[in-house]
């Protein structure tokens, strides 16, 4: 990331303790502030924290991709002043991370792999299982499956399934 996207990478003490986030862009868009415990964990700690941090670079890279335009024109004096304006009633913010969030799950979970995934376990259960699609618990066990394969919660590939109309909840 650091040198194809020319974003420097800044381990940041006690950023989800102190704002409740992973990582967050540098105003300038120069670089990414992970919380520093994370970023130790972020090849050789727990998957669910390798997952999480993952996601949350990527949706941090959909604000880098998709909001520079929103960024230019709100200037913060501090960190802190960041971090209220964010956690504050802004009527942008919801649209801005859910732009984020798609952007991520998009990144993490190409649609023609997820797609090619599923047709494959379609094929396989389809052949034993009349109206396998209306079952909610083999829905999240598809889920559970594939998600290690993207390197992802597997919330994000039910949301996913959902999104892309592959399965969508019954």
């Amino acid at each position: 990331m650091e040198l194809q996207l020319r974003l420097d990478v800044i381990p940041f003490d006690d950023l989800l303790a102190k704002y409740r986030i992973d990582a967050a862009l540098t105003q300038d868009f120069t670089g990414i502030y992970v919380d520093a415990e994370s970023y130790v964990f972020w090849e050789k700690g727990p998957v669910w924290k390798q997952n999480r941090l993952r996601f949350t670079v990527a949706h941090e890279l959909g604000h880098w991709a998709l909001h520079r335009d929103y960024a230019d024109k709100v200037k913060f004096s501090s960190f802190d002043h960041f971090a209220r304006h964010f956690k504050g009633e802004d009527p942008a913010r919801y649209w801005l991370e859910q732009e984020a969030n798609e952007f991520a799950g998009r990144l993490l979970i190409p649609v023609e792999r997820l797609r090619e995934l599923f047709d494959q376990f379609a094929k396989q259960i389809g052949a034993i299982m009349p109206n396998w699609l209306r079952s909610e618990d083999l829905r999240f066990k598809f889920a559970e499956q594939v998600a290690p394969k993207f390197g992802v919660h597997t919330q994000s590939v039910l949301t996913r399934l959902d999104r892309e109309s592959l399965w969508p909840a019954p």
